[in-house]
């Protein structure tokens, strides 16, 4: 069921931006997903993108002084748009979601220990983070159509490197999504095409439906 959240929103000023609040009606993607576990290729890229977007803009709008940290499948509402926004966890009306963060199982998937972080720690929790957010969807979600051999290689590569189980590791989240496989353009037509002929059948079973009616009521 969805609900009203309060998010971040970000405004950009050129090369800066500027954090805002923002309440979004939504659910946060550890429900969105229980109900939805299959998603399609394009829409599962997007969300990949569009979490380096809010990251981004977040780290932009603090001026590299803080991580956001909690990044999980509480802290992220899918709005009605399909899109993504960062959980505000400084609002009251989301408390009940930063217990949900503050368990041990999430915690110990999702947050960095500060041991392994060393002197310099801007943006380690979050690119840690999010490389577990990567893991987490590829492994829950039924994507389709399935990742190519290619897509799956970039996409270890990348987690590897954000959690710092390959050498490369990344300085910032503008090189994750450098590195990120996108969809090739034949395939995000095809998906376009799959919309179009999901919708012509439901046109087609709603007209059949009303020829019924109307056949009935004569």
């Amino acid at each position: 069921m969805e609900e009203m959240y309060e998010v971040m929103r970000f405004i950009e000023h050129g090369a800066h931006c500027r954090q805002s609040m923002d309440c979004v009606r939504g659910m946060l993607m550890a429900e969105f997903l229980r109900r939805n576990p299959r998603q399609e290729k394009t829409d599962l890229f997007c969300w990949f993108r569009g979490l380096c977007v809010c990251l981004d803009q977040y780290h932009r709008s603090r001026k590299g002084r803080k991580d956001y940290r909690y990044l999980n499948p509480y802290s992220i509402v899918v709005t009605e748009e399909n899109q993504l926004c960062l959980l505000d966890l400084e609002a009251p009306s989301n408390s009940f979601a930063v217990k949900q963060m503050q368990r041990r199982a999430v915690r110990d998937h999702f947050v960095k220990p500060v041991c392994e972080m060393g002197m310099e720690k801007e943006y380690k929790a979050d690119l840690f983070a999010y490389g577990r957010m990567l893991q987490f969807l590829l492994a829950y979600i039924v994507v389709e159509p399935s990742l190519t051999r290619m897509e799956e290689l970039r996409l270890a590569i990348v987690i590897g490197r954000c959690t710092g189980e390959k050498r490369g590791k990344y300085e910032n989240i503008g090189q994750v999504m450098r590195a990120l496989p996108s969809v090739p353009k034949e395939e995000r037509m095809s998906g376009r095409r799959r919309k179009r002929l999901a919708v012509g059948a439901c046109i087609c079973v709603m007209l059949c439906f009303v020829v019924t009616v109307i056949k009935g009521g004569i």
